[in-house]
C-alpha cells in the first residue's frame, strides 16, 4: 500500500512539474519579489525600482532564494516556479512523518494523497510568491519541534531544537506572519512546556532576527499604520473569510461541479465561523489548563486569529485561500480528534468523514483533469505586450507612470510607477499625487475600470491621450503649471 501511495506521490510531482507555464498573471506582489531579487544581484538598494509610494516592504527571504536562480537563468518564470513544487512536496513529506509520530498512520496516507493532488496547488503553483515556501518552513518547525520533544539523547535533541529555531527564522524571513511562530513558541514555553532555557533561546533568536531584518525593511507598518475605521468594520464583516477560504482550499471552485458544491456549503461555513472559532478558543484555553496543548495547536490558534484581523483587507475566499496553507495540518488533526471525541459519546461519524474525504478528493482530481491546460499568463496577450513595448520604448528611464499594476509593469519595463490611488481618500488628491510624484503618464484600463479613471482623465484638460489599443489608454500629464 505504501509503495502505491509513493508512486502516486511521484506521479503528482511529475504532473505539476510538466504543467508549469513560462508566464504569470498580473498579480503584482510577485513582481516586487523579483525586483528585490534583481536588486540583490545588482547590488542596488533593496526596494529600488519597486514603486514610488510603496506601502509594504516584504522580508528578503524569497528574493534571496530567487536571486541565484535569476542570475543563472534570467527571468524564466518556469524555472522560478520550481521552488513551489520543491517546497510543497517536501512539506507533504514532513506532515506525513509528523502524523506518523502522532500515531495517525491512516490519516498520514490520506493527507499525502489529498495534498499531492490538490487542484488549488495545481493552479497556485503558477505564482512566484512566498506562500508555499512559507508553508514548508512552518511544517518544518512542527516537525523539528516534535522530534526535539520525543528524542531523548541530548546531542540529537539539541540538533532538532536548532532546526526548530532555524525553521522559524526562515519562515520569518519569508513572511512577516512568521512572527506568529515565535509568539507561539514563547507562549508554549511559558504556559505549557515551562522551559526557561528554551524560552530564552527563542526570544534571543527572535531579537537577532529583528536586528538583522531591520536594515532590509526598516520599521514599516504598511497597511497597519493607517488602519481606518472602515478597516475595523471590515474585520467584523469579514469574520468568516478565513473559514470560507479553508472550505475553498478543500473544495476549490474551479469547475462547474466544484463551484456548485462550494456554493452550496459556503453559507454553512459563514454561519459556522463564529462557533468554530469559539470552539478553538475553548480548546486552546482547555489545553493550557491541562498543559497538553501542542505547539502546532498553539501556532494554529495564533495564526488563525491573525488572519481574522487580516481579513479586514476584504479579499474573496479564492484569493485569501493562499494564506490558510499553514492551517491545513491542524485542520486534519483537529478533525481526527473531534471524531474521536464524538465516538466516546456513542456518535460514530467516521464512515461519514471517509465519504466526505473521498468526495473532496474526487472533486480535486476532476478539477485537475478539467483545468489541465490552466494558464493565467497575461504577458503574451497582444494588448498587454503592446502596452509593455510602448512603455519601454517611449518612456524615458527618469519618467514615471500611474497604472493599476505598477510593480508588474516596473519589472517588465524597468520604469518605476505607482497606482492612481490605493485608499479611497487618495482619489480626492489624485492631481496632488501626480504633482508630488512627478508623474508623466497615466495608464487607464478600458474594459475593467470600476474607478472611472479613463472617463475622469478624458474630461480633464490637464491630460492628453497619447496612445491607445483595445485594452488601454495612455494619457500624458501636460500642465507644467501644476508641476513643482
Amino acid at each position: 500500500m505504501r509503495i502505491f501511495i509513493w508512486l502516486l506521490f511521484i506521479t503528482a510531482i511529475f504532473i505539476n512539474w510538466a504543467t508549469l507555464k513560462n508566464g504569470h498573471n498580473w498579480g503584482d506582489d510577485f513582481a516586487q519579489y523579483i525586483i528585490n531579487a534583481r536588486n540583490i544581484i545588482e547590488h542596488k538598494p533593496y526596494t529600488s525600482g519597486v514603486m514610488l509610494d510603496n506601502d509594504v516592504i516584504y522580508p528578503p527571504g524569497l528574493p534571496l532564494l530567487l536571486a541565484p536562480v535569476l542570475k543563472v537563468f534570467g527571468l524564466s518564470f518556469r524555472v522560478l516556479k520550481i521552488l513551489n513544487i520543491f517546497s510543497w512536496f517536501l512539506a507533504i513529506i514532513l506532515v506525513y512523518d509528523l502524523f506518523l509520530r502522532f500515531k495517525y498512520r491512516r490519516l498520514a496516507l490520506m493527507v499525502v494523497v489529498f495534498l499531492a493532488f490538490s487542484s488549488l496547488f495545481f493552479t497556485y503553483k503558477q505564482n512566484v510568491l512566498s506562500d508555499i515556501p512559507f508553508f514548508l518552513f512552518v511544517c518544518f518547525s512542527f516537525y523539528t519541534f516534535e522530534r526535539w520533544r520525543s528524542d531523548d539523547p541530548a546531542k540529537q535533541g539539541s540538533l532538532f531544537f536548532t532546526g526548530f529555531l532555524l525553521s522559524m527564522t526562515a519562515a520569518l524571513w519569508l513572511r512577516s506572519a512568521g512572527i506568529t511562530l515565535f509568539a507561539s513558541a514563547l507562549f508554549y514555553f511559558t504556559f505549557v512546556g515551562r522551559d526557561k532555557r528554551a524560552w530564552s533561546a527563542v526570544l534571543l533568536v527572535f531579537i537577532i532576527n529583528e536586528l538583522l531584518l531591520y536594515p532590509w525593511m526598516g520599521w514599516h507598518t504598511g497597511f497597519w499604520g493607517s488602519i481606518p475605521h472602515e478597516f475595523l468594520r471590515n474585520i467584523a464583516n469579514n469574520f468568516s473569510t478565513v473559514f470560507r477560504s479553508l472550505w475553498f482550499f478543500f473544495c476549490p471552485a474551479q469547475t462547474v461541479f466544484s463551484d456548485r458544491l462550494y456554493d452550496i456549503l459556503d453559507p454553512v461555513a459563514s454561519l459556522a465561523a463564529p462557533l468554530l472559532y469559539l470552539l478553538m478558543v475553548w480548546s486552546f484555553i482547555d489545553g493550557i489548563r491541562k498543559r497538553d496543548l501542542s505547539y502546532l495547536e498553539c501556532f494554529s490558534f495564533f495564526y488563525i486569529s491573525l488572519l481574522i484581523l487580516w481579513s479586514g483587507i476584504t479579499v474573496p475566499p479564492d484569493a485569501f485561500s493562499r494564506f490558510v496553507f499553514p492551517l491545513v495540518p491542524f485542520i486534519f488533526i483537529g478533525s481526527k480528534r473531534l471524531l474521536d471525541v464524538l465516538r466516546r459519546y456513542k456518535l460514530d461519524l467516521l464512515p461519514l468523514a471517509r465519504v466526505v474525504f473521498l468526495v473532496l478528493l474526487l472533486i480535486n482530481l476532476s478539477n485537475l483533469i478539467i483545468i489541465w491546460n490552466f494558464n493565467d499568463d497575461v504577458f503574451n496577450v497582444p494588448e498587454n505586450a503592446e502596452l509593455v513595448s510602448w512603455v519601454k520604448h517611449h518612456m524615458a528611464p527618469q519618467e514615471h507612470f500611474m497604472f493599476s499594476k505598477p510593480r508588474a509593469l516596473a519589472l517588465l519595463t524597468e520604469r518605476t510607477g505607482m497606482p492612481p490611488w490605493i485608499f479611497p481618500d487618495q482619489q480626492r488628491y489624485f492631481i496632488q499625487r501626480v504633482k508630488v510624484f512627478k508623474i508623466t503618464y497615466v495608464i487607464a484600463v478600458k474594459d475593467n475600470d470600476p474607478r472611472g479613471l479613463a472617463a475622469m482623465l478624458e474630461k480633464n484638460d490637464q491630460f492628453r491621450l497619447v496612445w491607445k489599443n483595445k485594452s488601454y489608454d495612455i494619457f500624458k500629464f501636460i500642465s507644467p503649471a501644476l508641476m513643482p
